[in-house]
């Protein structure tokens, strides 16, 4: 009896079955469409294999024809999501791979709406309004999608909060690789919600509210993990088994931390990863970073970012950053400043060898923060902007032998020279915009970099549209007329406008006509021949008014090379020599020569002794030199003649070696004091002269007192050996 009861429950259970598929398939039929006639919906665009619908204002989802493969209608106004809407995709069943349902104001969806989109690959339903009690149809909807190949499901802005394991009751996801639940409201996730997943490489949960994470089942496939825009507080999420130190994240390459709340970069929670190359934490709390090796387990990083940290980030340590493997870092946007050697320290990049490019864009750089780059001599790519660079130091950029992008933009340069780049040659990009350079070197670099050089930008500089911008304009349009350097000029012409003079002030740099340029060039010709010959005029003038005393000073410099030196035997030719002026030469020929040569004294005048052709300074030296004495017959007219205070000069320099009786002055007439010159006040102030009188009693006196001096012995006697060296400072 009881047997025939079970036989009986499993005939009826059968039945049952066989008829919810008939209904079924009695219900799919019922939507029938005859795929003949269909043809593009109105308003939409198609090709052989998409319809796009996308924002057409419609209230339903339209027929499509046959072979359809991608199916646009985001933004489409359908609030029930039905089998009766589906069945209008009927003649593209077995075909239909994308779907994109987005923003469709979807509110109601009926649990099995997808059983029959049995090739599905990708779809949208981000965006949509479905409500909460909605939440078990939404279930059920992904559940009827597990004999679809779907590869890539977007649930974007569906106000999911912690129903992340609900969702995914009924859904396999076996052949899922991309997965996105950004801008929801998730405040904790277990990964262990996504073991199903077993294919799955990209995972983005950006901008939800998580604060608590739990991922130590791990996605052993996963390749991209976004967690950015979340709420994680102080510490970063832990990959790291805290027992063995290993992880279940064995194929993770990407991972974006960005927007949170980190203040500890815990290198304990991440230095697992050793398949990690992009790790992004910009826009954290983080303070400093100051824990020695901090990213250096991380074996396989290339690229680092630790950008937008501008009002807590203050500090980075010696070997804080260390990494063999690091080519790309991004330090932007921090407000570090980088010439405080205690808050970023001077080897911060010494132990990067393979970085190959750095942004170090809005930070703080001067000539000793620069120095700091100056290790990375691999580097490629170098961003400077807005680092309130004054100067480009001649010696900088030399640094960096295989640089090909350089962003100087946004500066306060006020100038370079072409040397700046002297060993730059393989230059690519050039970026001098908004800077404060008024005047262009011409050229600005030299032929090598120019022949690599593709995009040059300086626009938005302050150019001062004088006669030297002309130059500038010129070298423009040489270069622009090369075929090959026709677009090297970054948005030339219309943002290089002339900021100076006023007159030319909102030019264009390509329209700048100066003023009076030809003008100022024959001005300029004219001032500086003027200058040339009246500086010309004034060397002559200083020359003839100060003769003399350039004769003398010639005199005493070939004088000096011969200091010290005399014969063994040396014997003067005259016994004096007299210098007198020429009105005076009646005088001393009539009766000083006359009276003289009466003593048997042998005199030299130079109207008995002058030799033609020879230079008469060189006469007076040669001859002062050979006299035991000089006889200066002192008057108006000697004081007014130039050659007179010539010979009073050299005798006087004379005097210093032979001693005081080496000078005879004699006192022809009265002469007032401020007549005289320098040389011929001190003779007066040394030496008592001899006063010549009309009266023939005083003149005896005269002759007396004149002998007498003729008959005083010289101070100095010459013996010292032929032509040996005399140190006169130390003999007298």
């Amino acid at each position: 009896m009881g047997q025939r009861k079970y036989l009986f429950v499993l005939f009826l259970a059968t039945m049952i079955l066989i008829l919810e598929k008939e209904c079924k398939a009695l219900q799919v039929n019922a939507y029938h469409i005859d795929c003949k006639d269909v043809k593009c919906p109105e308003n939409c665009k198609c090709t052989r294999q998409s319809v796009d619908c996308h924002h057409r204002n419609l209230k339903y989802i339209p027929r499509i024809p046959c072979g359809i493969k991608y199916l646009n209608l985001s933004k489409i106004n359908i609030s029930t999501l039905s089998m009766k809407e589906i069945a209008n995709l009927t003649c593209s069943f077995e075909t239909i791979s994308h779907v994109n349902l987005r923003k469709c104001k979807i509110e109601r969806l009926e649990e099995d709406v997808f059983t029959n989109l049995t090739k599905l690959e990708v779809l949208d339903l981000s965006a949509n309004e479905i409500s909460v009690q909605q939440k078990n149809n939404l279930q059920r909807a992904l559940g009827s999608l597990n004999k679809a190949p779907l590869r890539t499901i977007k649930l974007d802005r569906l106000w999911i909060k912690n129903e992340v394991q609900e969702i995914f009751k009924y859904f396999e996801g076996r052949h899922v690789t991309y997965l996105s639940m950004q801008e929801n409201q998730i405040m904790c996730f277990e990964d262990k919600v996504l073991e199903n997943f077993t294919r799955l490489i990209h995972l983005n949960l950006h901008h939800n509210w998580i604060h608590k994470i739990d991922l130590s089942s791990g996605i052993p496939t996963l390749e991209w993990f976004d967690l950015s825009h979340n709420q994680f507080n102080i510490f970063p999420p832990n990959f790291c088994d805290n027992t063995t130190r290993s992880t279940r994240y064995n194929n993770l390459k990407k991972l974006d931390l960005s927007w949170n709340q980190i203040i500890i970069p815990s290198s304990t929670n991440w230095n697992c990863l050793k398949t990690l190359e992009t790790f992004t934490l910009g826009r954290n709390d983080i303070k400093e970073i100051s824990k020695t090796y901090t990213f250096t387990s991380l074996i396989s990083l290339k690229n680092l970012t630790l950008s937008k940290m501008y009002f807590s980030l203050r500090k980075i340590g010696n070997k804080a950053l260390k990494s063999d493997s690091l080519q790309h870092l991004d330090l932007s946007r921090n407000g570090l400043n980088f010439e405080d050697h205690k808050k970023v320290d001077n080897d911060i990049f010494y132990y990067l060898p393979n970085l190959t490019s750095l942004d170090v864009s809005y930070n703080k750089f001067g000539s000793v923060g620069a120095q700091k780059l100056t290790k990375l001599s691999s580097l490629e790519r170098l961003s400077m902007r807005h680092v309130d660079l004054s100067q480009l130091p001649d010696d900088f950029l030399g640094n960096f032998p295989n640089l090909k992008h350089l962003n100087l933009g946004r500066n306060n340069i006020e100038h370079f020279t072409i040397n700046a780049f002297q060993n730059v040659t393989e230059l690519k990009i050039l970026d001098l915009s908004h800077n404060l350079i008024s005047n262009f070197p011409v050229p600005p670099f030299p032929p090598v970099m120019l022949k690599s050089l593709e995009k040059f930008n300086f626009a938005y500089n302050y150019f001062q549209c004088d006669c030297e911008i002309v130059k500038l304009q010129k070298w423009i349009n040489d270069v622009l007329s090369d075929p090959d350097k026709q677009n090297l000029l970054s948005r030339y012409p219309d943002d290089y406008w002339c900021y100076k003079p006023q007159s030319l002030s909102h030019v264009l740099l390509k329209d700048a006509e100066p003023n009076n340029c030809k003008i100022d060039q024959l001005v300029l010709s004219v001032v500086c021949s003027a200058i040339i010959c009246l500086v010309f005029t004034v060397v002559l003038v200083v020359a003839f008014v100060y003769r003399w005393e350039i004769k003398f000073l010639l005199h005493k410099m070939r004088q000096k090379r011969h200091d010290g030196y005399y014969p063994l035997s040396f014997t003067f030719e005259y016994n004096t020599y007299v210098a007198y002026a020429e009105k005076d030469s009646a005088w001393v020929i009539h009766d000083l020569l006359k009276e003289l040569e009466e003593a048997k004294c042998n005199v030299y005048i130079r109207d008995r002794y002058s030799v033609p052709g020879v230079a008469r300074c060189d006469e007076i030296v040669d001859n002062i030199y050979k006299s035991k004495t000089v006889i200066l017959v002192l008057s108006k007219n000697f004081m007014a003649c130039q050659w007179c205070n010539y010979q009073l000069n050299v005798a006087q320099e004379r005097a210093v070696k032979l001693g005081p009786h080496f000078l005879i002055p004699v006192l022809l007439e009265g002469i007032y004091i401020k007549h005289m010159k320098t040389s011929a006040q001190h003779l007066f102030r040394t030496s008592k002269p001899i006063e010549w009188a009309r009266r023939s009693t005083k003149n005896r006196l005269f002759w007396s007192e004149l002998k007498i001096a003729l008959e005083a012995e010289i101070n100095q006697e010459f013996e010292e050996s032929s032509y040996q060296s005399l140190c006169l400072d130390t003999v007298l």
